[in-house]
């Protein structure tokens, strides 16, 4: 019966057979990494390995023996002075560090993604496949929107109707609801105040009771208003906006001046200085009215150099006015064709010259009369000694005396 070998002996044997083929094994690594062709013994290793021969083995050795004491759950360990096996040493390439791990080489993992494998071409990433990984799926945009429950809109508009209601209440009953300013604008005729009192309301009213309607009514009886608006300007002001009749003229009474209105209305009650526009004498009735219209068809700068138009009549002519401008000229015209002619006043104007005065006679045609000709001193005469008053208004004075002395009889005998 063999004697069994120490098994101290074994150790040590297995030892040294196992750190030969570690050093055979990293020479190979770093032929590979530096591009130098493979030590020769790498080869007859393979082969010897192929033949079923231990290499590192010693030829006494039985390798029965060694599987037995490995069956029998004996255990060999590393010397830790010479290092651990797992331990990973650092080569460089190119003078770029390369960390090689010279006992796990073949170690695969089962999940290959984020790794880089060592080959002829340097370092490669393996992509990994993205058919396991389940993708992430996008809201669409409506749902971000989602439509409010019926219930909240029903609520928003409750509270939205309550601050509402509660604003007007709160709007009626304070200060804030009252009139505060009235602006009145348009009127040159007729003063703030008079208008102000035709409101019929006034600045600390309610702005919700005041009457527009029965303010615009009161206002257009005035006999110069042509077209009033009278609007509420919230939160708590009113605007009036006038638009009076135009001023064609001016009567005088008893020292005081009144407009002439385009109605032909004269404006009694509201004396004013005459301005921008002629002093009418002796004109009344369908004479009057005649007159005004034709005044309205001409310029306004015209009609502003007009100083004063007498009522002129005649046995040869019943319609003759006779006019003295600011200028100094005077004109002897028909007030029915007054309109047409003295639009063209400034270039017969022209044609005169400044420093020339005298009469234009504009009744029949168009002429010139300087004042030191015969011509002129016929007409001025012929003006001045015609009566200043129409015919039938001297007709109707002296069927008044009539009436007059009549009842003066009645009464004489009656005593």
């Amino acid at each position: 019966m063999e004697k069994r070998p120490d098994i101290n002996d074994l150790k040590k044997r297995l030892k040294d057979d196992r750190q030969g083929g570690q050093n055979e094994h990293d020479d190979m690594l770093r032929a590979r990494l530096k591009g130098e062709p493979l030590p020769s013994g790498h080869e007859e290793g393979k082969n010897s390995a192929a033949d079923g021969e231990n290499p590192g083995a010693s030829p006494g050795m039985d390798s029965v023996e060694d599987n037995d004491a490995l069956f029998r759950g004996e255990q060999f360990a590393y010397d830790e002075a010479e290092g651990d096996p797992d331990e990973i040493e650092t080569f460089t390439r190119d003078g770029k560090p390369i960390s090689v791990d010279t006992c796990n080489q073949t170690k695969q993992t089962g999940d290959k993604k984020g790794k880089y494998e060592a080959g002829p071409k340097g370092r490669r990433f393996k992509k990994t496949s993205d058919k396991g990984k389940t993708k992430k799926e996008r809201k669409p945009l409506k749902s971000y929107f989602r439509k409010p429950k019926r219930i909240h809109v029903y609520t928003g508009l409750v509270i939205l109707a309550l601050m509402m209601f509660g604003t007007l209440v709160w709007y009626v009953f304070s200060s804030a609801s009252s009139v505060k300013e009235i602006s009145i604008s348009g009127n040159s005729l007729i003063n703030d105040e008079e208008i102000a009192e035709r409101l019929q309301f006034s600045e600390g009213d309610k702005m919700i009771s005041i009457n527009t309607d029965r303010a615009e009514e009161n206002i257009s009886l005035l006999p110069a208003i042509e077209e009033v608006h009278v609007e509420r300007s919230w939160w708590n002001g009113v605007d009036v906006n006038i638009s009076e009749y135009r001023t064609f003229g001016y009567v005088t009474n008893d020292g005081n001046y009144y407009p002439v209105l385009e109605n032909a209305r004269v404006l009694r009650g509201y004396p004013a200085p005459p301005d921008e526009a002629p002093i009418l004498y002796y004109f009344e009735g369908e004479e009057f009215d005649a007159l005004v219209d034709s005044l309205s068809k001409i310029e306004p700068s015209i009609l502003d150099g007009i100083s004063e138009i007498y009522y002129r009549p005649s046995e040869q002519s019943s319609t003759r006015i006779h006019m003295f401008m600011n200028d100094g000229q005077e004109i002897v015209a028909d007030y029915r064709t007054i309109d047409s002619k003295m639009n063209y006043y400034i270039g017969m104007r022209e044609e005169i010259g400044d420093s020339t005065e005298g009469v234009i006679d504009l009744e029949i045609g168009s002429s010139f009369l300087p004042y030191d000709s015969a011509e002129a001193e016929n007409i001025k005469q012929g003006i001045y000694e015609t009566p200043v008053q129409a015919q039938y208004i001297e007709n109707v004075s002296g069927s008044l005396g009539n009436v007059k002395e009549v009842l003066s009889g009645f009464g004489d005998g009656e005593e």
